[in-house]
């Protein structure tokens, strides 16, 4: 029975061969995008489950409140503590098994590494993800260790585990354990520390939020006693502190006993300053999803439901253009359902039949769609820079819900027209009474307006995300970052050759300016402080974040002055406490105007001692960190011991870059010899902060138009159907006079009335969640009605566009041949 059902199947599809590639494409590339969509999905979703009992792991984070702040401003989130909650969390609560931290190298993009040959420098290297690390940091995260012993390997003092990565680029295929590296920071004594080399662990091919190519012992260095200084848990939350719970334990639970820790450990000193502090604890694996207030997550959660969406809405898309071609085929195979019914087929047999007829063509696209997938990978890895891949022995879990997925479809593909066909009554069928039912042409033109809403507010969606992300490349950010060329100063040396590195390259006609700073626009500002005003308290301060620049940096990068002045040489008191200040900060230091706030003292207070600052200049509100963060305050300062990371460069406008790039490479091994320079630039370094967002909205972009295209082959298929059910009528009315043009409109003008519904139902759900997207950003573009209007155009071109096609090809047609019959 079932090869004979088989054997009927693959003739009916043969039959039609239209309506099939039609189905059997449709379906293809809907499976497919649901396939890669899924595996990017998974990816996302399954960071760091490869430790050993992955959901006891938990970071703790941190949220400040500001109990004198504005409404917005009251509350932030990081997931940074304080060094001393780790050990404190330990001691105080049972349920914790083990603690780990780690601390970024903060300030520098990357950290200049020396590897030494008996005592002399044998290569030098810039290399980025370096951390300090606790001993225990291996104990709870599991690393493939190549070398070394990963439960004492960051025990002693300058001990330092790499990647093998590293060691291949440092000694080839040479054993690296033993070996010396000079390590650059700012945590060592003289800036540079001789560390020995522990452990050489294999670098994740798992998924994970722990990227670090190189961890150094916490207990190195001026760190150590940095370390053992802090006793105050309020202050430096800097540290990713990690703890494993015991077998059983719920961190549900630990975080309902942690308003007692804080009252116990930190209330204090949190209400001198008028604040309060809460701990929340979130579990390894979600890490990687995490949103907070002040920093970006690499993974966004909203954009994984954007592209799910999109995925489900896609195959939903392919299934309804089967349901709608198979329901208007209806007639064609009335004959067969009535013939079969009066030989005794039942209403079941002829279910299973066209049951099996879809899920026929749905493993056809399946195998299809698995090949295109196996195609496109490498490309679609190369964009989205990931190793995703898919095979049966590989990942057969996968592969087979990926076929579950393909047989269901077919299944409700399938099911609706299975039972409307095989419900037709063979007596009326027989005798010629039957024609399309009133009910399956209300569905099919429902079905249609579904497919159109979907892709209206697709085409919406992308508009809005292209137009937000044009927005945020071009808009200003309040400084020049053009022809700024950003060379690291990761050294002693490179620090101590910064006057002479000044004083050459601005001799050269080449270079507008130079300036030094610890930060720059575009990396990540850690450093903060509380400040208030002449007679206020602390408790009334305003967070706000710091760098210490020298006399140039702001003129280099042209800031432009709101009130009084920038530093400058000529005024050399302005090392002694002076500093420049943002809008932002003026405001918030309850300044009414900034004219007001030049001249004024500000504050900190650190350690019961205040420190009485100068504001000499305000400046025009600038833009730090991208566009999804708010203007924070911000304080300037003069370094008075070079306190310097980054020296930037600014070339004139029309400069040769390549040439003045060539010179100041030459004046920089002059002087500094032996140390790699590795230059960026500053409008490139900024744009960084966009690149996910960027990879996504083309992600989005490219899907939406492959579900555009499937809505368009259903629309196609619908609009061929159309013409051949009215080739008669077409003739009759050539015959009688009428043109090509008005045959066109005749045959287009119903399927476009179904468009137009469509996008009025689509306009209000796309607004409502393109303002929700949207809200992710602190600066952002209003809905437009061109945005609005210029989607419905849209998808009423691609509608008329695909519909014409068949319309004009039918009202070219001899009308003789249609009406020779007759």
């Amino acid at each position: 029975m079932l090869p004979n059902n088989i054997k009927i199947a693959f003739r009916s599809l043969k039959k039609t061969p239209v309506f099939t590639t039609i189905n059997v494409l449709g379906l293809t590339v809907g499976l497919a995008c649901c396939m890669l969509i899924a595996l990017y999905i998974f990816h996302e979703t399954h960071f760091d489950r490869h430790h050993v009992r992955p959901f006891d792991l938990y970071r703790i984070g941190t949220t400040f409140i500001n109990l004198h702040g504005d409404e917005k401003d009251r509350v932030a989130n990081t997931l940074g503590v304080s060094t001393g909650v780790a050990g404190a969390l330990k001691n105080e609560f049972g349920e914790i098994e083990q603690t780990t931290k780690t601390l970024a190298l903060m300030g520098q993009e990357k950290t200049l590494i020396r590897v030494m040959d008996k005592g002399n420098i044998a290569a030098a290297f810039n290399e980025e993800k370096g951390f300090f690390a606790d001993s225990s940091f291996f104990e709870l995260f599991q690393y493939d260790f190549l070398e070394g012993n990963p439960s004492n390997c960051l025990r002693e003092p300058g001990s330092v585990v790499i990647s093998d990565e590293l060691a291949m680029k440092f000694f080839g295929n040479a054993r690296a354990e033993g070996r010396i590296l000079n390590i650059s920071s700012g945590w060592f004594e003289g800036g540079k520390m001789d560390c020995r080399i522990t452990g050489v662990f294999k670098m994740p091919e798992h998924p994970t939020s722990l990227r670090g190519r190189f961890f150094m012992s916490m207990n190195s260095g001026n760190l150590a006693e940095f370390l053992r200084r802090q006793t105050d848990m309020t202050r430096n939350n800097m540290f990713a502190t990690y703890i494993r719970l015991r077998p059983g334990a719920k961190g549900s639970d630990l975080e309902a006993k942690i308003p007692a820790f804080i009252e116990k450990h930190m209330a204090n000193e949190l209400k001198a300053r008028g604040e309060a502090r809460k701990l929340f604890a979130v579990p390894m694996p979600e890490v990687h999803l995490f949103d907070t207030d002040s920093e970006q997550s690499i993974g966004k959660k909203t954009y994984l439901y954007i592209l799910g969406s999109i995925a489900l809405l896609t195959l939903i898309i392919a299934c309804v253009n089967f349901m709608n071609l198979s329901t208007a085929r209806s007639s064609k195979r009335a004959s067969e359902v009535g013939a079969r019914k009066s030989v005794g087929a039942s209403q079941g047999q002829l279910v299973r039949q066209f049951l099996g007829e879809s899920i026929l063509v749905a493993l056809a696209a399946f195998t299809l769609a698995f090949g295109l997938v196996q195609a496109v990978l490498p490309a679609f890895n190369n964009f989205a820079e990931l190793r995703l891949s898919l095979s049966p022995l590989g990942q057969p879990v996968m592969v087979a819900s990926f076929l579950a997925l393909a047989l269901a479809t077919g299944f409700l593909a399938g099911a609706y027209p299975a039972f409307y066909l095989s419900s037709f009554k063979p007596v009326e069928v027989l005798r010629g009474n039957f024609g399309n039912r009133l009910s399956a042409v209300l569905l099919r033109k429902s079905l249609v307006v579904f497919q159109f809403v979907i892709s209206a507010g697709l085409i919406l969606a992308s508009f809005v995300i292209g137009s937000q992300l044009r927005f945020l490349q071009n808009q200003d950010l309040g400084f020049q970052k053009e022809q700024q060329i950003v060379l690291p100063l990761n050294s002693e040396a490179a620090l101590s050759a910064y006057h002479t590195l000044k004083s050459e390259l601005v001799k050269d006609s080449r270079v507008a300016s130079t300036g030094a700073s610890l930060f720059y626009p575009g990396v990540m500002n850690a450093s903060d402080s509380k400040f208030y005003r002449q007679g206020q308290t602390r408790d009334q301060g305003v967070m706000a974040r710091r760098n210490w620049v020298d006399a140039d940096f702001l003129k280099s990068l042209d800031f432009k002055v709101a009130a009084g002045r920038l530093f400058s040489p000529e005024f050399p008191g302005d090392t002694a406490s002076k500093v420049v200040i943002n809008e932002t900060a003026a405001r918030k230091f309850g300044f009414l105007f900034a004219q007001d706030a030049v001249n004024q003292q500000i504050k900190i207070n650190y350690q019961n001692q205040e420190y009485p600052y100068e504001v000499v200049g305000v400046v025009q509100d600038f833009h730090f960190e991208d566009f999804h963060e708010a203007i924070a305050p911000y304080v300037f300062e003069l370094s008075r011991d070079l306190n310097f990371n980054y020296l930037l460069v600014h070339a004139q406008a029309g400069a040769n870059l390549p040439d003045l790039l060539a010179t100041v490479n030459g004046i920089w091994k002059q002087h500094i010899p032996g140390e790699p320079l590795e230059y960026t630039f500053l409008d490139e370094d900024f744009q960084k902060n966009y690149k996910s967002d960027l990879q996504m909205a083309q992600l989005i972009g490219s899907f939406t138009g492959i579900a555009i295209l499937i809505s368009c082959l259903g629309l196609f298929g619908l609009a061929a159907f159309a013409a051949e059910q009215r080739t008669k009528e077409i003739g009759v009315r050539k015959v009688l006079g009428a043109s090509v043009a008005g045959i066109t409109a005749l045959l287009a003008k119903d399927f476009l009335k179904l468009v137009l519904i469509a996008i009025v139902i689509a306009a209000p759900i796309a607004y409502y969640l393109m303002n929700q997207w949207l809200s992710d950003f602190a600066y952002r573009i209003e809905l437009q009605w061109w945005m609005f209007a210029g989607a419905g155009a849209a998808a009423i071109a691609i509608a008329f566009l695909t519909v014409s096609f068949q319309s004009i090809k039918a009202a070219l047609a001899n009308p003789v041949k249609s009406l020779r019959n007759d």
